[in-house]
């Protein structure tokens, strides 16, 4: 009997399932946490002359807003929308310049965003530009359909003659509210215009310069040195097909020289195919109900090197 006993527990723990509550169970995969992201640049051109022709082209401040519900990974397309730069370009060490392909408006590069996860951008309702007495209200659109795996709105407005915005000191983004989003009134204090004054050896005439040689190296000098805001440099060719720009982080002390190796690295240029320099001096606020600082202003100019 005891032999019959021992064998047919040996059989029960041959039997399938015998162990399987001391199996591990295996947990579902967790899906990447989403978060609210917001990007709102306001940007503000010198009046320039166009590659070519030489029309001088109105002072203009122009605005673009997106805000959506992403994967933590994909903040990067939220921002794209918007045209502001990657924050890897945006950490350049003080005096110190890398190379990219290209720029778009902004700083941000040419290419189509693509988000590893659905991208639903938010309705947040009626989005207003304020300056002390004036209004203007961004125009809503909806965010191509090219653009992958990404549907909602976003908010534009151009306003020419944009001086007298600036002219206020601070510029106020206020919205009702919307998909779950509750309204705000978010400010941003405007910093100095700047303007380039001198590329190498030459003054610009009417956002151009002439006769500069082929420089070992470049030194760019820009007047209104404001310590409280933040400065970019940006060199390249905005020519349809043109590679190879270089966005740089100079202090803002009132010039910057490009070094050798890396004016070797620039497109050759010509009367039609000039290389732009840009400078860009930009302050960041925050926006109630989402992280960090959102809200770009950007003060650019540019002169174009023949």
């Amino acid at each position: 009997m005891a032999v019959l006993l021992a064998a047919l527990a040996v059989a029960a723990c041959d039997r399938p399932g015998a162990d399987r509550a001391a199996e591990p169970t295996a947990l579902p995969a967790l899906s990447p946490p989403r978060t609210r992201r917001a990007a709102i640049a306001i940007r503000f051109d010198n009046g320039r002359t166009t590659v070519g022709d030489g029309t001088l082209l109105s002072d203009r401040l122009r605005i673009s807003a997106v805000f959506g519900d992403v994967d933590v990974r994909d903040t990067h397309v939220v921002d794209a929308l918007a045209g502001l730069a990657a924050e890897e370009a945006a950490q350049i060490a003080p005096d110190h310049c890398m190379r990219v392909a290209s720029t778009g408006p902004g700083g941000a590069t040419d290419l189509a965003p693509r988000p590893r996860a659905w991208v639903q951008l938010l309705d947040v309702g009626n989005l207003e530009l304020r300056a002390a007495a004036q209004r203007a209200p961004l125009r809503v659109g909806l965010v191509p359909a090219v653009i992958e795996a990404t549907r909602g709105v976003r908010y534009d407005l151009a306003v020419d003659s944009g001086r007298a915005w600036l002219a206020a000191g601070r510029l106020t983004v206020v919205a009702t509210g919307g998909d779950g989003v509750a309204g705000f009134s978010a400010p941003i204090d405007v910093p100095r215009p700047v303007r380039v004054t001198q590329v190498g050896d030459q003054t610009p005439v009417e956002g151009t310069i002439r006769g500069l040689g082929r420089p070992v190296d470049l030194t760019v000098r820009w007047g209104s040195v404001d310590g409280r805001a933040d400065l970019e440099l940006r060199v390249g060719s905005e020519a349809p097909g043109a590679f190879g720009w270089l966005r740089c982080h100079p202090r803002d002390d009132g010039a910057f020289t490009l070094p050798p190796d890396l004016i070797a690295d620039l497109p050759e240029r010509r009367p039609h195919r000039p290389w732009a320099v840009v400078i860009v001096r930009r302050t960041a606020a925050q926006v109630a109900g989402f992280a960090g600082t959102p809200l770009r202003l950007e003060v650019a100019d540019r002169v174009h090197v023949e």
